[in-house]
């Protein structure tokens, strides 16, 4: 799993009996996750890399990818990105993007209207102000840059990797608490299933 962040998904997939590889940019999350899968008897891999400089894993060596929950939104090169997880997907392996949607990251903060307060098109970089807790509201003093890729920037980027999209979906319509705007019937995530191509 690329960007695997709390790990919630690497716990599942090993517990189902997958042999996962979890790999975050955070060293401190990763430690944290190795603790965690020892006492849930799990085995599994960590490693401690960019999503978009893998070079710590090899070519063409894993079945499936797997990668979303809020990961791309701090990435600056998307098709960079993309491109190193096809580089590690083996030939007919499956790319699996799961992502939150776009569609619900141009809003001001309010509770009863939807207002822009970006445009759909402009993918930042957006700078903001946050505590250590990043689902708070409250402003801190920790520098924090997003981008706000569209659903056009997530197909291309997939494509561009040598993968051929065999199926996309839009779903879910819950609205967390931390959204901060009444999100309701817009969908919750963007869904991106892909093959790599065959040399």
């Amino acid at each position: 799993m690329l960007g695997s962040g709390d790990n919630q998904v690497v716990f599942a997939l090993a517990g189902l009996g997958a042999l996962v590889t979890s790999v975050d940019i955070s060293q401190n999350q990763l430690q944290i996750a190795q603790q965690r899968s020892y006492e849930l008897g799990l085995s599994v891999e960590f490693v401690q890399a960019d999503v978009t400089d893998l070079s710590a894993l090899a070519s063409d060596s894993f079945e499936v990818i797997y990668t979303g929950g809020h990961v791309a939104v701090w990435v600056s090169d998307l098709f960079k990105y993309y491109a190193e997880a096809a580089r590690i997907l083996a030939p007919d392996g499956l790319f699996v993007i799961s992502e939150y949607h776009p569609f619900r990251r141009i809003w001001k903060e309010s509770k009863t209207t939807l207002s822009v307060k970006s445009r759909y098109l402009d993918r930042g970089p957006f700078e903001y102000d946050y505590t250590d807790n990043v689902l708070s509201r409250e402003i801190g003093s920790l520098k924090s840059y997003e981008y706000h890729w569209t659903v056009a920037d997530y197909l291309n980027s997939v494509i561009s990797s040598g993968c051929r999209i065999l199926f996309v979906d839009e779903f879910g319509e819950d609205v967390g608490d931390w959204e901060g705007a009444p999100l309701d019937g817009l969908p919750e995530f963007l869904l991106i299933v892909a093959r790599k191509d065959v040399a």
